[in-house]
């Protein structure tokens, strides 16, 4: 996995190989529904689409998280998250209607490079919660599997029902990966 060496699909022994938490969220963030999904969960239900997509990523490992994993994961993220992340993507979105001299050309341009920023703030903190020690229960990757995750996180029942127009894209991606 990532940067402690371990590849990401050894986190539960399996055959099928998982991308690293980054390529796995780009890859799913790609799929219908589940952009529209993250970002209901984030504006309506207050969720972290970085935890989000961690619960997500280790259920395609069929990893059954823990009520303690969940709450070490937001205990090494939220700081980072509050600090650096929630702060970049509020100068985004308020550079995109304003105030004046926004939206122009001029200030398209800081927007794109707050946009990077921002992306590149996901990345650490997506690199955190990689790295986090897994308790190693395993099953097999199914829809159940992957709302008990959700469940578990702050804000979890109206994060899960807020994905659940994602789940079967994100499902069939993870079963039918080829690598």
């Amino acid at each position: 996995m990532g940067q402690d060496g371990a590849g990401a699909g050894d986190l539960c022994g399996g055959s099928v190989s998982i991308p690293d938490l980054w390529s796995f969220s780009l890859s799913v963030y790609g799929i219908p529904d589940v952009a529209d999904a993250c970002l209901t969960a984030q504006d309506q239900h207050g969720g972290d689409v970085n935890l989000l997509l961690w619960a997500v990523w280790l259920a395609a490992h069929g990893h059954d998280l823990t009520a303690a994993e969940v709450s070490a994961a937001v205990t090494a993220t939220r700081p980072w998250n509050e600090a650096v992340v929630q702060p970049l993507r509020a100068v985004r979105r308020q550079l995109k209607s304003g105030p004046p001299p926004a939206p122009d050309t001029a200030t398209q341009s800081l927007r794109s490079q707050v946009q990077a920023a921002e992306l590149a703030a996901e990345r650490v903190q997506q690199s955190v919660l990689q790295n986090l020690p897994a308790q190693r229960r395993c099953q097999m990757v199914d829809a159940a599997l992957v709302r008990a995750n959700l469940s578990l996180l702050p804000g979890g029942d109206g994060l899960a029902m807020a994905m659940i127009t994602a789940l079967p894209g994100i499902i069939r991606s993870v079963n039918d990966d080829p690598t």
